[in-house]
């Protein structure tokens, strides 16, 4: 017979009320938190592109309804520099969505106590970031968050990175985001679940592993054409020899594995018997090396601008970069005011990005189910999914083969199917008073979703569908923004 203890009746009956309790907490939360739509919504028409539209779409993740115009009554400026200032923006409401998350602020190792269940851990960080992309007001800082969880991408499923993870998200991309980049490239260097995910917690004297070395020049700073050799590789290996983690998921120097000659990286002597500070010395060569700031302004404008980055755009960042020794801050800011921003090509949606776009734009109510995790999932980005260190793509070329999973995914947000997702577009057109007339509904959501008017074939389109007639092909929702 089993020596566990019995749960009575009565603490059974207990433990269901008190899930129970929570359950309606985590509701009522979701209903405090949920902000209403604008008194006035009159997105805007025509038949261009809007400017404001433009920017919401690059520098967030997609317009909230009434979030054009009231960034227009605001000012481009003002609204940009406050985004830029993102700890003066006041966060409460996603916080309060955040609070049935406990592992989001747990230390490293009681975060290692979840030992058997680390989907339990891993969930729990996917659903707080979809959260955070649609629901926080600090929104170019959420995207940057997402943008430096792809520059360090981490394989969330190797290993104990489950569990790290979250405390690489917190203390690294979350603190670093908008900071200086050396910091940042710091910060990651130091963090057990990179030095985990890339082999170098084994990384010792007698048995070097160049693994980080190699994805620390190539992928976090100087690119693959930087200026590095194999022995430069060799090189960083050995400087970085004894960086690893304790039992606990703390970083640790281990002196006894550090490789304590002299080396040579990139042209610089690193003088031998400098322990820990070997690797702190590789760091700073990297972080100045001019190779870095063309690698990373080039992803930054691939993310914000095209995915053939224009060198006029890389140019100016790279030119705020090396003003500013690498405040990324500033360099955003570049690239924001850059004279040709507004005509910019259109940017292929990955799927995170359609998701919470369309989350966004009809004002849902997401209740944090893992079930739309897994439609990410499907669709092939998950949040810190991507199993190799490069991170997901950023360009057209690998999305559009998705569209198939792109309509599903659109057609079941119309029907409001998306599991712990309620979107009621009833409720907008009653607000708008376009519920009685189809016409006017119509061309009122397609300024809604598409932040223009339908085109006369468009409209045609999607009135002979709606009557049930002959069945042609239409994209439901733009995919660029």
């Amino acid at each position: 017979m089993s020596s566990s203890p019995r749960l009575s009746r009565r603490g059974f009956i207990g433990s269901l009320l008190g899930a129970a309790a929570i359950s309606s907490c985590s509701r009522l939360i979701d209903e405090l938190a949920h902000e209403g739509l604008p008194d006035s919504l009159s997105p805007p028409g025509g038949d261009t592109r809007h400017p404001i539209a433009h920017l919401l779409n690059r520098a967030t993740y997609g317009p909230r309804p009434g979030q054009i115009e009231e960034v227009e009554r605001m000012g481009r400026d003002r609204w940009l520099e406050e985004q830029l200032d993102f700890r003066s923006i006041d966060d409460t409401r996603c916080d309060w969505r955040l609070r049935r998350y406990d592992t989001l602020k747990m230390r490293p190792a009681d975060v290692m106590s979840f030992d058997r269940n680390r989907s339990y851990v891993a969930y729990e960080l996917a659903r707080a970031t979809l959260v955070r992309a649609v629901f926080s007001r600090r929104e170019l800082f959420e995207v940057m968050v997402g943008f430096w969880s792809d520059h360090f991408s981490i394989y969330q499923y190797k290993g104990q990175v489950a569990f790290l993870k979250t405390i690489d998200d917190r203390e690294v991309i979350r603190r670093h985001a908008m900071g200086k980049f050396r910091d940042l490239l710091s910060a990651s260097a130091h963090s057990p679940a990179m030095l985990h995910y890339l082999d170098n917690t084994v990384n010792e004297k007698s048995h070097p592993n160049e693994n980080y070395a190699r994805e620390i020049m190539e992928l976090h700073t100087l690119g693959v054409d930087g200026g590095y050799t194999e022995h430069d590789i060799q090189e960083v290996a050995r400087c970085f020899t004894g960086w690893t983690m304790t039992n606990s998921g703390e970083f640790q120097f281990r002196e006894d594995w550090h490789d304590d000659g002299k080396k040579m990286v990139l042209g610089h002597e690193i003088p031998a018997g400098g322990g820990k500070r070997d690797g702190e010395q590789v760091i700073d060569i990297l972080a100045q090396h001019p190779s870095t700031p063309t690698f990373v302004c080039t992803k930054l404008v691939r993310r914000f601008i095209a995915d053939d980055p224009p060198p006029e755009y890389v140019d100016a960042c790279v030119q705020t970069w090396q003003d500013t020794n690498g405040d990324i801050r500033l360099i955003l800011r570049t690239l924001f005011n850059h004279p040709e921003f507004d005509n910019a090509p259109p940017k292929y949606k990955r799927p995170f990005t359609l998701l919470t776009s369309i989350l966004r734009a009809t004002n849902a109510q997401y209740t944090g189910d893992e079930e739309l995790i897994n439609r990410l999932d499907v669709m092939g980005h998950r949040p810190f999914f991507w199993q190799t260190p490069d991170g997901y793509p950023d360009t057209a070329d690998i999305w559009a083969n998705s569209r198939f999973q792109y309509w599903k995914l659109e057609i079941a947000a119309v029907h409001d199917r998306l599991p712990g997702v309620d979107i009621d577009l009833w409720a907008i057109a009653d607000h708008v008073d376009v519920d009685r007339d189809a016409g006017k509904m119509l061309r009122f959501f397609g300024r809604l979703l598409l932040k223009r008017d339908l085109s006369s074939e468009e409209i045609s389109v999607l009135e002979t569908f709606a009557q049930g007639e002959e069945k042609r092909t239409l994209d439901p929702v733009s995919y660029t923004h």
